[in-house]
């Protein structure tokens, strides 16, 4: 599907489009096309209005009908690219600005640009657009200007030691539950992140796996074999396939995975923490989970939420709600540090100075 945002004066673009599908063979593909004709805020339409379009495959936007200035048209553009598959076609055609609206978009990544004048070469360009290849014209100035944006002087590189702070700590079995409303709402990487980040920091901390993921066998397979008890050491983290916990920790990290109705875990767990990554269409799911605990203490984590829409998703789910850079190392110490250590600061030993 294309789903075309259009002005007024340019409604008629995909008309041929739909002429040729009406004419096209039956074995040829044909673009289904989803016009919407006004004006736009295209921020407001991410957040809002595309988990209504999530199948579509080109989003084309006329940017005379878009009444963001270029800087948050360029913004709402990444939040798009971030959250969606589709590729994106500008229309440019007759703006008054479009040389430096053609640099920003390549900055982004953004290749597919229509800005012919005529209705021949319009019709042209938009069918190189929706080519398999795409709109071949600016590749290369993209790469240029990646390549660009890549170059830094050396005099300014600078090595930067973390000093990582060491704690006492007064706790035994502490239960965390780690879950999420979805898949792939990076319940396991927060759980291993959280438990080396307490290890980090003078815990001692242990992963269980309570789900049917089997995520835990595939890095057992990678980073050991050898079992040490009842679990098996995968890095400085010890993990248990069962929650038959043969030793003290001062924390015990599960990992529920998705859950759908309470388990035993969960609500016996002493801190509970709540995973969801609340792109547009996900947002039903995260209530449904909140609401789920609505009898139960719990910490409110959102994945990776770009800056824009930050406060949005405050509004909707509370101004607790704690927002989790990304991570993609399940050995991560130092990462997400702002909701780690307020879970868990009543169990910090604070230091007297005489």
């Amino acid at each position: 599907m294309l789903l075309y945002l259009s002005s007024s004066g340019k409604s008629d673009l995909t008309d041929f489009l739909e002429e040729e599908n009406e004419h096209a063979q039956s074995n040829k593909t044909e673009v289904v096309i989803k016009k919407l004709v006004g004006r736009f805020t295209l921020k407001q339409f991410v957040v809002k209005d595309m988990r209504n379009y999530q199948s579509c495959k080109y989003f084309m936007v006329d940017i005379g009908c878009i009444e963001d200035s270029l800087d948050d048209f360029i913004v709402a553009l990444q939040s798009f690219q971030m959250m969606f598959n589709a590729r994106i076609i500008v229309i440019l055609s007759g703006c008054d600005n479009e040389k430096a609206y053609i640099d920003k978009l390549l900055g982004i990544g953004v290749t597919d640009i229509v800005s012919a004048s005529t209705v021949e070469d319009l019709e042209c360009e938009i069918r190189e657009c929706l080519s398999e290849a795409g709109m071949q014209r600016y590749k290369q100035a993209e790469e240029l200007t990646k390549k660009e944006l890549k170059i830094v002087p050396s005099e300014i590189k600078e090595s930067v030691e973390i000093e990582i702070p060491r704690y006492k700590w007064s706790a035994k079995n502490i239960k965390i539950a780690v879950a999420g409303a979805e898949r792939r709402n990076g319940v396991t990487v927060t759980a291993f992140n959280f438990a080396n980040w307490l290890i980090a920091r003078g815990a001692t901390a242990c992963y269980v796996e309570m789900n049917m993921n089997r995520h835990l066998h595939y890095l057992i397979e990678r980073y050991t074999y050898e079992k040490a008890g009842e679990h098996y050491p995968v890095g400085d983290v010890d993990c248990f396939l069962t929650n038959e916990i043969d030793k003290d920790y001062n924390f015990i990290i599960y990992d529920c995975g998705v859950i759908k109705e309470l388990t035993n875990a969960f609500k016996e767990a002493a801190i509970r923490l709540v995973c969801g990554s609340l792109l547009p269409y996900e947002e039903a799911n995260y209530s449904k989970l909140l609401h789920l605990c609505k009898n139960l203490s719990t910490f409110k984590m959102a994945l990776s939420v770009p800056l824009e829409f930050q406060s949005d998703c405050k509004a909707t789910f509370g101004a607790d709600l704690m927002i989790a850079d990304a991570s993609h190392d399940l050995f991560n110490d130092n990462i997400n540090g702002h909701i780690y250590h307020p879970i868990v600061k009543e169990y910090i030993i604070t230091e007297r100075k005489l």
